[in-house]
C-alpha cells in the first residue's frame, strides 16, 4: 500500500525560519484513493514575519488570523490525523508528502513547523522523497512551455487539459484536489499505474 497526502499551504511569507504557515489542507489518499480531506487555519507564531501581501490574497488580514487557534493547538491536531493513518511503530509505514512546488516550498515550511514545535519524528511520518506535481508537469510540458505565460498551479492544469475549479488559487484544498488531478492525469498518461478516481472523500476535517 502506498499513501500519499496531497498537501497545499498558505503563510505569512517566503522564508521559512521567519514566516508563519497560516493555513495547511489536503487530500489523504491510500493506493490513489481519497480517503479524507482536511484543513487547518492557526495564528501566526509570536514575532512571525508577516507579508501584508501574503495574507490580502486569501481574503485575510491580521485580525482574522487573530480568531484562529494558536499554532501548538493545530499543530496538534494535524499530529492527531497522522497518528489515525501512520503507525509509527512500523518503520515502514510512513506516507509521501505530494503537491504542486511541495519540493521548494510547502515540504520545507512543514519540516519547519515540526522543529518549531519541538517534533523529531517527521522522518517517521513521511518518506524523504517528494512527489512534486510542478516537476512532473514540466516534463510532459516540454514541447509546449514557451507557449504558456507563466507555469503557476492554474494554468499548468489547463494546458494538461486538466478543469480548474472556479475560485482554485488561494484555498488550500482545492490546490490539492488540482495536485492529485495533475498526478492522476500524468499517471495515466505515461502509463505509470491504475489510477482510481473517487472524488467524493469520507471525511473532511477542519479546524478553522
Amino acid at each position: 500500500m502506498y499513501k500519499i497526502f496531497f498537501i497545499d499551504t498558505l503563510t505569512t511569507g517566503m522564508n521559512v525560519e521567519k514566516c508563519s504557515i497560516y493555513r495547511i489542507g489536503g487530500i489523504y489518499t491510500e493506493n490513489g484513493i481519497e480517503k479524507f480531506r482536511f484543513e487547518f487555519r492557526m495564528r501566526p507564531f509570536i514575532n512571525a514575519r508577516i507579508n501584508e501581501q501574503s495574507i490580502w490574497i486569501s481574503g485575510e488580514s491580521r485580525q482574522s488570523l487573530i480568531d484562529y487557534e494558536s499554532e501548538s493547538d493545530a499543530f496538534g491536531h494535524f499530529i492527531e490525523m497522522l497518528d489515525s493513518v501512520i503507525e509509527l511503530r512500523n518503520p515502514k509505514d510512513k506516507a509521501y508528502i505530494a503537491g504542486f512546488n511541495a519540493a521548494s516550498f510547502d515540504m520545507l515550511f512543514l519540516r519547519e513547523w515540526f522543529r518549531r514545535n519541538g517534533n523529531e519524528r517527521f522522518r517517521d511520518y513521511f518518506h524523504v522523497q517528494v512527489i512534486d506535481t510542478m516537476s512532473l508537469s514540466a516534463f510532459a510540458l516540454l514541447p509546449t512551455r514557451a507557449d504558456m505565460p507563466d507555469f503557476h498551479l492554474n494554468n499548468t492544469a489547463r494546458f494538461l487539459g486538466i478543469d480548474v475549479y472556479p475560485g482554485a488559487g488561494y484555498n488550500c484544498t482545492d490546490n490539492a484536489k488540482l495536485s492529485l488531478d495533475i498526478f492522476r492525469h500524468l499517471q495515466t498518461r505515461f502509463g505509470l499505474s491504475e489510477c482510481m478516481d473517487e472524488t467524493e472523500s469520507t471525511e473532511f476535517r477542519k479546524n478553522f
